[in-house]
């Protein structure tokens, strides 16, 4: 199987989605154990926030070194060690015995996470081609989205019986899993030789870099969609950081009513799978207009959270934000696999994280900012605003390029 010659989901994509699909089974029985564990330390929801920002940190200064070594490495071959490391990360979670320790090993985790991503991303394009790229993002969603309708209950039900320990264990066993499955998807496909244009094993990492920024402020498609990574960053933290004292200290949740947001948010992938599936194959124009129509839903669905305090109308917007958020992530990511040449893709997609932990990192700073002041309320008010005129301003840029382009055909 050649990894461009079509847009077809073929045996290996098969294999590693299988896996994809077991390692977010694994990683979502791990974030319901270590969040009830940290509240359950502290006494409060704010730990378990102060987790999550946590985890952003690594982005910001590690993503770019992530993409040359994506780009210099063997996809396939670094996703394997890198989920092998992760399994072994897991189990220290559990002799972490205070919240210092918790967030340590968060931050640990959260460092694999930024290798992991432009490999994967990568390794998608490799295995489906350009023309695959919008199904297989769309099937990776709703792969992750079927892991968190099941993992997270069942997490809460070990936890709630059991303790953190079983959901622990489950999500290291995931990731060697994982591993194997992706070692099954890389012995049946046969990759592209690299391109005359790719790293040199000699080359610093700094001058892969430098270049790797410099053919990303050439393109404008990518420029667009690092804005919109950072934008994202700092409204999805921001948003985040207050979520976990609206639902544990306002709204009281326990154990099976956390797993249960998290289910339902995660688990609208699903949805947001067979909606992508309903758009053009490929992330054009049209999908460009819908990824900036899903933030506008999104950032009425923030300001909603600030009038709401019923849990089951919650649940619902939980559910109406997990499927638009799922949505915009699939066109996300398969417009910037799809605008990236591929000896620059695993650096285009680290830097889109690095924007985004950039904004994760300014959004940390406006919730201080706001949460000193006012309240955490005030917070989904503020990212609703911003992300909403974000969102308009795309859309209307979308149109005008839309306008420029029918106009240029019709002078043709």
């Amino acid at each position: 199987m050649k990894s461009d010659n079509c847009g077809s989901i073929g045996r290996s994509f098969g294999i590693f989605l299988a896996g994809q699909g077991i390692l977010s089974f694994g990683e979502s029985a791990r974030f319901i154990a270590v969040t009830i564990l940290m509240h359950d330390i502290a006494g409060s929801g704010i730990p378990a926030a102060a987790g999550v920002a946590l985890s952003a940190l690594p982005g910001i200064l590690a993503s770019p070194f992530a993409g040359v070594i994506g780009d210099r490495s063997g996809e396939g071959r670094l996703l394997i060690l890198l989920d092998i490391l992760r399994s072994l990360a897991v189990l220290l979670f559990l002799y972490a015995g205070n919240i210092a320790q918790i967030c340590l090993l968060i931050i640990l985790v959260s460092i694999s996470d930024v290798f992991y991503n432009p490999s994967r991303k990568k390794y998608v394009l490799e295995v489906t081609g350009k023309k695959g790229a919008f199904r297989a993002n769309s099937l990776l969603t709703g792969a992750g989205g079927a892991a968190y309708l099941a993992g997270p209950m069942l997490a809460g039900f070990l936890t709630d019986r059991y303790g953190p320990a079983p959901s622990i264990l489950l999500s290291s066993v995931c990731c060697l899993i994982s591993a194997v499955l992706t070692a099954g998807s890389a012995m049946t496909v046969k990759m592209k030789k690299h391109p005359a244009g790719k790293l040199h094993s000699c080359e610093p990492v700094l001058s892969g870099l430098r270049d790797g920024i410099r053919y990303c402020r050439k393109k404008p498609a990518i420029r667009e969609l690092l804005a919109a990574s950072f934008v994202l960053g700092v409204c999805t933290i921001s948003v985040n950081l207050a979520f976990y004292p609206f639902a544990f200290d306002t709204l009281k949740v326990d154990a099976k009513g956390w797993s249960m947001m998290i289910t339902i948010y995660y688990g609208a992938n699903l949805l947001a799978m067979f909606a992508a599936g309903k758009m053009d194959g490929s992330p054009d124009r049209r999908s460009g207009r819908t990824f900036y129509k899903c933030l506008a839903a999104v950032s009425l669905i923030w300001l909603l959270y600030a009038v709401t305090r019923r849990y089951a109308l919650v649940l619902l917007l939980q559910f109406a934000e997990g499927t638009a958020i799922a949505v915009s992530g699939i066109i996300l990511a398969a417009r910037l696999q799809t605008a990236a040449d591929r000896e620059y893709m695993a650096r285009s997609a680290s830097l889109s994280d690095m924007m985004a932990g950039a904004g994760k990192l300014a959004g940390m700073g406006v919730t201080s900012l706001i949460i000193g002041k006012r309240s955490f309320i005030d917070v989904f008010i503020f990212c609703g605003i911003l992300l909403f005129i974000f969102a308009i301003n795309g859309c209307t840029g979308q149109g005008r390029d839309m306008s420029r382009k029918l106009n240029c055909s019709a002078d043709q």
